[in-house]
Parts: C-alpha cells; structure tokens; sequence
C-alpha cells in the first residue's frame, strides 16, 4: 500500500475515533441545560469526569498526522479556517476550566455548567463549520495556495453542517448517558433520544436535497464528500443510516442500554466511509489530492513508525480506563475512598507530598537530562541529519527511556 495512502487511512480512522469518543462528552456538555436538578447535572458530568481528557488525543493525533504527513494541506486549511480553528480550540480550553472550576465552586456551579455547555456547543459548531468547507471545497491557486479571503468559511451550508453537528454530538451523549444513567434521569434521556433522531433524520434530508436542488445550500466549489444523490453509495448509506436510526428509536426503551450507543458508533463509521469515498483521493477538495499533498517518503515513514507505537498505546489506554469505569453512575463512583485504618495510621498531609501514603508518579532529574538530550536528538535526527536506520533506532531508544521514566516511581 502506498505510504500516502496508508497515512491518510490512518488520519480518518483518527477523525472516527475522535467523532465517537469525544463526540459523546461534547453531547453530554450540549445536553446539560435540559437537566435542571443540580444533583442530576453532577450526575452526567461524572459519567464523564474519567474519560474525557483523553479523548481529546484522537484529535491531536489529527492534528500531528496532518501536519508531519501532509504539510500542503496543513498550509491551505490554516488560513482558510484559522477563524474556527481557534474558536474551537479557546471553546475547549473553557470546556476545561469549567469542568474543573464546576466541582470547586460552591455558589457557581450552575455559571460553570452554562459555560460548560456553551464551550461544547461553540466547538462542536466549529468542528462542523471546518467539515462543511471541506465537504463544499477550499479554493486554491494553480500552486496550492489559499487564494480567499479569512471569512470565506462562511456559506449557508457550512453553517447547516455545524448545526447537523452539534445534533449529531447530542444523540451520542444521549445514547451515552442513557448507558450510564438510571432511574428518572434515564428515561428523561430515553425520550431526548427519540426526539433528536427524528431531527438528526430532518436534517440529513435537508443537506442532500439542498445540496443538489436547494439553490441556498448549493456547494460553491463543487459537490463532496457526498456522492450524486442517487449513486450505489449513496443509496447505500441512505438505507443503512435509516436502518441504524430506526433502530436506535426503537431499542431507547429496551433494557439492554448498550445497544443504542454502540449503533451510534456503527452510524459515525458507516457515514465517515461515505463520506471518505466521496472525498477519495482528495484531501482538500476541489483540487488536492493526498498525493500532492504528502510530504516526502522518508519523513511518511517516521511518523508511521511513532503512530504504530503511539495508537496501540491509546487504545490500551482507551480499553482499560473503560473497563474501570464502566457501568451506572452514582453519587460515589469516581470519588477516592480511604480505609478507615489508612486514615488512623497515616493521615494524608498536603503540606508535605512525603507524607503521602499513596505513590506518586514523579521523576528524578537524571531522568528528566535524560529525556530532554534524547527528544533533542530525536528530533536533529528525524529531520533528516542521519538515514533511515539511525533515525528509527534514536525513536526506539527515546520510546523505551521515556517509559522507563515514567514507571520510576518515588515514595
């Protein structure tokens, strides 16, 4: 398989990944202002608490992959939606400091969910508006340069897409929190569910008829991402993207809560390979392919070398912090519980770390020398100043003393 190709693979699988995952924690984030009991909100927040900061790697992973393995694309799509990007970005950063400011605040909590949800919707907004102008089309010049203006990613359709997002983000934490929920709480999100399936359904109806027949939605560049409206595989994903809603409205009431999430996931893949062969080989479309855009072979094969350290590890993460924290949510799950004898024998002093008696994870500075020279090396020798072997091996070298390092615990 070619080396772009292989890459590009691996950067949608990421955007999968990312749509799934931290798609469910933005929807619990767009959902909290219909849950008016403060003890209900603490709820769905900690459905959440454990997972959600690393969900956020699928999207650094993208970002990463873009810019080391297709840098021409990288240099189009930044000027063209630095706008969004950054929302996006400041919309997460409050998204953070609201979700931990939220269980630290005794009189504001209600302040810090709104600007909890405000920032979830904010960035799932701005996901869409950047899906939407690569489903509609950057232009470019004849040598690959953004050739408009910053406000450009602005249109009728991109701003439809970002509103099908923030839906499409609502169902996942819906189907989420119907998984982690009991009681009155639960079959409140039973019935959201419902309700947002049959929007989400109105709303795929309105982008491809307005796509095609709809002069307001009509792309500006050109028609991609979708295929002609009545092409094998759009007929295809017609059918299986109504199946799939069907039967999430109608297994919401059934007892087994799993079933309605994992179809969500089972929609998020089957619409993200559509939309994959609509784009296919472009990158950015009307005229970028994966294959103008890719940086040189040797550089390719670094990063896929790190990625195929770097995803099994994420996913290890992944598969294990959920294995943990799985089933309902009640008032304690997530809180540290001490023995009582701990307590009485050896009481926890925040003044003095040694006092602890539990482990820390901390580095010594011999280790910290350590990992600094061999990151300077590794990244004087990536970029190009010895050959493939040399290079590979400074990655394995630096990957091992790293997690050394980090398994080198103190008392």
């Amino acid at each position: 398989m070619d080396i772009h190709v292989l890459w590009a693979l691996i950067i949608c699988f990421s955007a999968v990944m990312y749509t799934i995952f931290d798609g469910f924690d933005l929807g619990v984030g767009i959902l909290i202002p219909f849950v008016l009991k403060e003890n209900q909100r603490d709820t769905i927040v900690d459905s959440i608490t454990p997972v959600w900061d690393g969900n956020e790697t699928w999207l650094i992973l993208m970002g990463v992959g873009l810019f080391g393995g297709f840098p021409r694309a990288y240099s189009v799509l930044l000027p063209a939606l630095y706008i969004p990007l950054i929302l996006m970005l400041l919309s997460l950063i409050l998204r953070g400091v609201a979700m931990e400011f939220r269980f630290m605040s005794a009189t504001r909590k209600t302040s810090w969910d709104i600007t909890f949800a405000l920032g979830s919707i904010l960035a799932a907004f701005c996901q869409g508006i950047i899906l939407g102008n690569l489903m509609e089309g950057i232009k470019t010049d004849k040598n690959f340069n953004y050739a408009n203006t910053a406000f450009s990613f602005i249109s009728p359709f991109t701003i439809l897409i970002g509103f099908t997002l923030i839906v499409t983000y609502a169902l996942i934490g819906a189907t989420w929190l119907n998984l982690k929920t009991s009681g009155s709480l639960q079959r409140g999100f039973k019935i959201y569910v419902r309700r947002i399936v049959v929007i989400l359904v109105l709303l795929f109806v309105v982008i491809i008829w307005g796509r095609f027949y709809w002069g307001i939605f009509t792309p500006r560049y050109g028609v991609f991402g979708i295929r002609s409206i009545l092409s094998a595989a759009s007929v295809i994903w017609y059918v299986l993207t109504l199946a799939i809603m069907a039967g999430i409205y109608l297994t919401i009431n059934s007892s087994r809560d799993r079933i309605p999430f994992f179809l969500n996931m089972l929609m998020t893949v089957v619409s993200a390979l559509y939309l994959v062969s609509g784009f296919w080989p472009y990158i950015i479309p009307p005229g970028l392919t994966i294959f103008d855009a890719g940086s040189p072979a040797y550089g390719n094969r670094i990063l896929l070398i790190s990625s195929f350290v770097i995803i099994p590890i994420i996913l290890c993460y992944l598969i294990y912090s959920y294995s943990v924290f799985k089933g309902k949510v009640n008032g304690n799950n997530y809180e540290p519980v001490l023995r009582a004898e701990d307590v009485a024998l050896k009481p926890v002093k925040l003044s003095d770390h040694k006092d602890l008696f539990i482990k820390q994870l901390t580095l010594s500075w011999p280790w910290r020398i350590i990992i600094s020279i061999a990151g300077v090396l590794f990244f004087f020798l990536v970029l190009g100043f010895e050959g493939d072997t040399v290079a590979q091996l400074s990655i394995l070298i630096f990957i091992v003393a790293f997690l050394i390092a980090c398994f080198r615990y103190k008392n």
